[in-house]
């Protein structure tokens, strides 16, 4: 890994922890209802047999040697990502993902700033020719083009669902 590498990695991590402070304490204040938490509890199950099989295509692939355009690490962490947003997604169409109490509009404002961030770096990345490291899609070149997809799909289905609700509630 290059030293560039190593810095978008260490501030990845310094993000994640300091979301993790700063979301600590309103985690406590989460309640869901035992509905919420048995749908929850389903899309973790989906989600985890989505990593197993994409994890398992992997494996095929890697033996049968079709996987020439990318690398083993990105479509490892392009199925667990996948896998996130496959719970998430599922979560907020069942309104599952939101406590009894949650705000709507502060998960919409932290992921629209991750789609932005993720979006620039992406095209800044296309634009520099760095997306491809020697005519493959690695981990480290193409991992904000993966999170850029998957929080933009967790945006846009938390936008509609959002709106629907807001729709039905004044009806």
């Amino acid at each position: 890994m290059t030293t560039s590498s190593w810095i978008v990695l260490g501030l990845m991590l310094i993000i994640m922890i300091a979301a993790w402070v700063i979301t600590r304490k309103s985690c406590s204040a989460k309640q869901y209802d035992e509905m919420q938490l048995k749908i929850r509890a389903k899309g973790y199950q989906i989600g985890f047999f989505t990593a197993l099989f994409l994890m398992m295509v992997l494996l095929l692939l890697l033996e049968s040697t079709l996987l020439t355009l990318v690398t083993p690490g990105f479509v490892a962490f392009a199925a667990l990502i996948a896998s996130l947003t496959v719970f998430a997604v599922y979560c907020i169409l069942n309104n599952a993902f939101l406590s009894l109490r949650g705000n709507a509009k502060s998960y919409i404002v932290l992921y629209t700033i991750i789609v932005i961030l993720d979006g620039f770096n992406t095209i800044r990345s296309i634009i520099n020719g760095e997306l491809l490291e020697n005519g493959k899609l690695t981990f480290c070149s193409s991992t904000s083009a993966v999170v850029f997809v998957a929080f933009l799909v967790i945006l846009i289905t938390l936008l509609v669902k959002t709106a629907r609700n807001r729709k039905e509630a004044e009806e």
